[in-house]
C-alpha cells in the first residue's frame, strides 16, 4: 500500500530530527490512549518523571497535559493517521484538541493519509468544515529539501527502483518541503510504475500533482481568504519576479495605511507567502503562482 509506505517514511524522517516525538495511528485506534502511551515510551527520563505526577480526570485532559509537558522541555509532536478516509467523531476530537493546543503555543503536526480523495466529504461535514476554518492560523513545520530527497531515494531504492540523480533535486523542490506535497508527489511517482524515474517521467506526473494540490488544498484555502488577502495574491502572481519588494506591494494595495500589513501578516500566518529576506515577499506554497493565475476568476 503506497500511502502508508510514504507515511511511515515521513514519520521516520521526523523521528530523525531532534526534538520530535512521532506517533503513527490507524483511523479506528483509541487515539488518546495510543498517543499518551507512545509519548511516555519515547519521552526522556526527566519528562516521564513529570508525567508520573500529573493529575487529570479524562483522557483528553491527560493528552493535553502530556503535550504541555513536552512543550516545557522543547519537544514537539508529529502524528500520522493512516487511512483517514472519513471524519469520525474520534478523529474530529483529536484534531480539535491539537488545534486547541497549537493555539496555545504547543507544536503539533498532524498528517492524514487518505484525506485527499475524500476532501469533499470532509468539507461537507459541518464540524470538520468549522475546524478547518478555525485552523487558518496554525502553521506546519517544513521538511528541508535534503531530507525530502533522501527519503524519496531510500523509498525507491528499497523497491529496486531508481530516481536519476539529475532529477532528484527537482522532485524535492516540487514539494516545497510540505508534508502533504511530499506524500502526494511520492504516491504519484510510485503509482506510475516507472522503474527508472528520469526528467521525462517526472514531468509526466506533474499535471496530476498540481491538480491535486490545486483542487484539494489551495482552493479551500483561497475560499477562506478576505478580499484584501486575494488582492495581495493577485499582485504577487502577476509580477515578473518571484520575489517582490514589500514596499512596492503596499503601494499597489488601495488602503496602504492598514490593509497591506494586515493582509500580508494573514498570508504569512497561513503559510501562503513568506519573507525570504527582510522587506521581500514571495509565495511559500509550491506552484501557488501557477494556481493563482489559473484560478484568477475565482480569486478576484
Amino acid at each position: 500500500m503506497v500511502k502508508p509506505f510514504f507515511l511511515n517514511d515521513l514519520g521516520d524522517a521526523m523521528l530523525d530530527r531532534d526534538g520530535w516525538i512521532t506517533v503513527d495511528l490507524e483511523l479506528h485506534d483509541d487515539f488518546l490512549s495510543t498517543l499518551v502511551g507512545a509519548i511516555y515510551y519515547q519521552a526522556s527520563a526527566a519528562i516521564t518523571k513529570e508525567l508520573d505526577v500529573l493529575d487529570y480526570d479524562t483522557p483528553s485532559e491527560m493528552f493535553i497535559q502530556y503535550v504541555e509537558t513536552l512543550t516545557k522541555y522543547q519537544q514537539r509532536l508529529f502524528i500520522t493517521v493512516d487511512e483517514a478516509n472519513q471524519p469520525t467523531e474520534s478523529l474530529l476530537t483529536l484534531l480539535q484538541l491539537c488545534q486547541q493546543l497549537g493555539n496555545h503555543g504547543n507544536s503539533i503536526m498532524v498528517v492524514l493519509a487518505g484525506i485527499t480523495s475524500r476532501m469533499p466529504q470532509f468539507l461537507g461535514d459541518d464540524n470538520f468544515a468549522a475546524l478547518v476554518q478555525k485552523s487558518r492560523r496554525l502553521t506546519l513545520p517544513m521538511l528541508d529539501l535534503d531530507t525530502v530527497a533522501n527519503q524519496y531515494q531510500q523509498i525507491f531504492t528499497k523497491a529496486h527502483r531508481v530516481i536519476e540523480p539529475e532529477v532528484l533535486p527537482n522532485i524535492a523542490a516540487a514539494t516545497g518541503g510540505y508534508a502533504y506535497a511530499f506524500q502526494i508527489l511520492g504516491s504519484l511517482l510510485w503509482e506510475s510504475g516507472v522503474k527508472k524515474i528520469n526528467p521525462v517521467a517526472f514531468e509526466k506526473i506533474m499535471p496530476d500533482y498540481q491538480q491535486q494540490l490545486f483542487s484539494n488544498a489551495y482552493l479551500p484555502i483561497v475560499d477562506e481568504l478576505t478580499t484584501g488577502d486575494r488582492e495581495v495574491i493577485e499582485i504577487l502572481a502577476h509580477e515578473i519576479s518571484s520575489v517582490v519588494d514589500e514596499g512596492f506591494l503596499k503601494e499597489q494595495i488601495d488602503d496602504t495605511s492598514t490593509a497591506a500589513p494586515v493582509c500580508l501578516q494573514h498570508l504569512i500566518e497561513n503559510q501562503i507567502v513568506s519573507l525570504p529576506q527582510p522587506g521581500q515577499v514571495a509565495f511559500a506554497l509550491p506552484y501557488f503562482r501557477e494556481f493563482a493565475i489559473k484560478n484568477e476568476a475565482r480569486i478576484a
